[in-house]
């Protein structure tokens, strides 16, 4: 089983393939609350997301996984903050070590 593209943005994300397009509207990732989010907070949201679907599908036949490592307090520029680490595998026939993301 592997994930369609609502399982890894938002039930209302589409994709067309003439154009080649993409389309995450806001509401299809609940993590976000604010109306303007930064870009940064929107791709947070997506792999949080994505995270999700992972965690909860964690059968050899889906080709990717996802851990999550949460360490607190880490400094950063003098201010004490909690770091979130999302780590991303994705898995494909076995070749030479070249990642190619059309194969995943």
């Amino acid at each position: 089983m592997q994930p369609g593209i609502t399982d890894l943005f938002g039930a209302n994300s589409t994709f067309t393939g003439t154009p080649k397009v993409l389309e995450v509207p806001l509401s299809s990732l609940p993590a976000l609350t604010g109306n303007n989010p930064t870009a940064l907070e929107i791709y947070a949201a997506i792999i949080s997301y994505a995270h999700t679907w992972f965690a909860a599908n964690t059968d050899a036949s889906v080709f990717g996984t996802s851990d999550l490592t949460i360490s607190s307090p880490i400094t950063r520029n003098g201010v004490p903050k909690t770091q979130f680490q999302y780590s991303e595998r994705f898995y494909g026939t076995y070749a030479a070590p070249t990642f190619d993301p059309n194969a995943v």
